[in-house]
């Protein structure tokens, strides 16, 4: 991985749509609930580390759950018994968090993260079934944490983009080929089919390749998402041939330049070479 690649700012590819729920894919509408979740997942993973004794500080299965079935919206203002507040839930009738726009401008601060992070476990802990009235959990799990400062806006989409597979038949009769396959770096799960034309024979091959999305852990100095991906390679009759799981180098080709980037190197499964590319725009 080249670490000073991450130097370099990027804006999560969001859209200023409704809403999010629950966060599996790389392109939720509304900025603030994307964000919101997102560093719902950071504190998840990072007290999911969290040892002493060699045994984990805190059980973390009812926050996972919390954070994978909770709906978060933005609102320009969000209040509660008459008074404004960074975010309200609601639990257990509607699995709903709620949070404020305008407050969240300023918690989304680098110098304001162990305050956002704060915030966003305490509202999840509340989903999950934990009392934790005057932050009494919240700010005790956050410094045993010792999170550094660092701003929401600084997330990679995904940080391993790739988006053009070439692949050649190793043994393939004149006329046999296959034509590029496309993959789209906006989507977190995609399926991509690439079968040869021509007449193949018995060197026929169908390639399919399944993306799957997941978030940097902590501990890798990279912050966002990446992709990887699961590659099959089945003959005429849909015995498979060979499968492999491959995940792109992080950070490879994200610098703002024109022009092709290669992804990976060749790789055989099955019969089929495979090279991975990032074309840009």
């Amino acid at each position: 991985m080249k670490t000073s690649v991450f130097l370099v700012i990027v804006t999560l590819l969001f859209s200023s749509a409704a809403h999010a729920v629950g966060w599996d894919h790389g392109n939720a509408g509304d900025t603030v609930a994307s964000e919101f979740i997102l560093s719902g997942r950071d504190v998840l993973q990072r007290l999911e580390l969290l040892y002493e004794n060699n045994k984990p500080v805190f059980d973390t299965a009812n926050l996972r759950a919390a954070i994978m079935t909770t709906e978060v919206v933005s609102e320009d203002h969000v209040y509660l018994d008459g008074f404004e507040r960074d975010a309200v839930n609601f639990y257990p009738s509607k699995r709903l968090i709620k949070v404020n726009r305008s407050r969240w401008m300023d918690l989304r601060r680098s110098t304001e993260t162990k305050a956002r992070l704060r915030l966003v476990l305490h509202e999840y802990l509340w989903i999950s079934g934990i009392d934790d009235t005057n932050f009494v959990h919240s700010e005790h799990l956050i410094e045993l944490l010792n999170i550094g400062n660092y701003s929401p806006s600084i997330w990679w989409n995904p940080v391993n983009p790739a988006n053009y597979v070439r692949a050649n038949l190793a043994f393939a009769p004149e006329g046999c080929s296959f034509r590029p396959g496309k993959l789209d770096i906006k989507l977190s799960e995609e399926t991509l089919l690439m079968e040869p034309v021509g007449e193949c024979g018995d060197s026929y091959r169908q390639l399919q390749i399944v993306k799957q999305t997941g978030v940097t852990p902590p501990s890798s100095n990279a912050r966002g998402l990446f992709h990887k991906y699961h590659i099959t390679v089945f003959d005429k009759a849909k015995t498979i041939q060979g499968e492999m799981l491959f995940e792109p180098e992080w950070g490879e080709c994200l610098l703002p330049e024109k022009g092709v980037c290669q992804v990976s190197g060749k790789m055989t499964v099955g019969g089929v070479e495979i090279v991975f590319w990032f074309l840009r725009d």
